[in-house]
């Protein structure tokens, strides 16, 4: 328990401490802080817990009310606060787009990885299914003008988030060309007529696609009550579909020595390598910091079909 700084919070602590980790209330106070005092620093750890002085005010009543919807109806932390940290940066969020995992800052780093050794060519890149936005908007920043980053998105609410990301966490308005597919299943189209107007493929493809299969309990009861089910869900029920599409129009899309990168579900990791035993080279697999699958890297080769 933190030591005394104010009552309200001393009691926020009181009440709440053996009903949720304590991390959780360290997040609902920190983003509670933050939506009531925007223009100060945000909160830390040390902050909460130390002798500190801390404002009075609503943030603590906010918090309060967020904890006991978080033990009520078990609403995720993110869905309550409406933000997730990713890659050092406040995203918003909502129901209609999948919140943001730290495993796929894994895919993240992967990419900026291969960037970096490409010595400061200018490239072109492609998130399919980006959602709130966080592959391309980090991308985006994290690489600046040498990238030029696409983003597509079926969902036009999710669509609109990220642009609302985009332009909160001040990405150029000329780095990120933002896209909305034909169909939902429709993965690549957009893409192949942007290569075929613009007479340039791609340098790479990143994509953390959706690969769960309903009715098979592969889904936590929490997200999949609330996170959209068009990113949680493969269609018709193949969990492969995405990462097929993907790697049969790659070659159509992504220059040969180009890159794609793909978030894995670990269990399915060895099913989905096999689907790029044609027309690639170099392909890895890489860890999570859990040691788990979780990124496949492959490289396009000069095959024809």
């Amino acid at each position: 328990m933190p030591a005394a700084s104010n009552p309200a919070l001393d009691q926020f602590f009181a009440d709440f401490s053996e009903k949720l980790p304590e991390h959780e209330l360290e997040m609902l106070l920190e983003a509670a802080f933050h939506r009531e005092f925007p223009e100060r620093a945000r909160l830390t750890r040390q902050q909460l817990h130390s002798a500190a002085a801390l404002p009075e005010g609503a943030w603590i009543t906010q918090a309060r009310i967020w904890a006991e919807k978080r033990l009520t109806a078990r609403v995720p932390l993110q869905q309550l606060t409406r933000e997730q940290n990713f890659y050092g940066r406040y995203f918003e969020v909502g129901p209609e787009v999948l919140i943001p995992r730290p495993e796929t800052e894994v895919l993240v780093e992967s990419v900026l990885g291969w960037i970096s050794a490409s010595r400061g060519a200018a490239l072109v890149g492609a998130d399919i299914g980006t959602g709130s936005g966080v592959i391309a908007i980090t991308l985006a920043l994290e690489v600046g003008a040498g990238l030029q980053m696409l983003a597509t998105e079926a969902s036009p609410e999710a669509l609109r988030r990220a642009q609302d990301n985009a332009q909160n966490l001040g990405v150029p308005a000329e780095a990120i060309r933002w896209i909305a597919p034909r169909a939902t299943n429709d993965v690549t189209g957009s893409l192949l007529e942007w290569v075929e107007r613009s007479q340039r493929k791609l340098d790479f493809l990143v994509s953390n696609p959706p690969y769960l299969r309903r009715g098979r309990a592969e889904v936590d009861e929490e997200v999949e009550n609330f996170e959209p089910s068009l990113a949680l869900f493969a269609p018709e029920g193949d969990p492969l579909f995405y990462y097929r599409e993907i790697s049969l129009s790659a070659h159509l899309l992504v220059k040969a020595g180009g890159r794609v990168f793909l978030e894995l579900p670990h269990e399915r990791a060895d099913e989905i390598r096999r689907l790029f035993d044609d027309g690639f080279d170099d392909v890895r697999i890489l860890p999570d910091l859990a040691g788990k699958s979780r990124v496949l890297e492959a490289k396009l080769n000069a095959w024809t079909r």
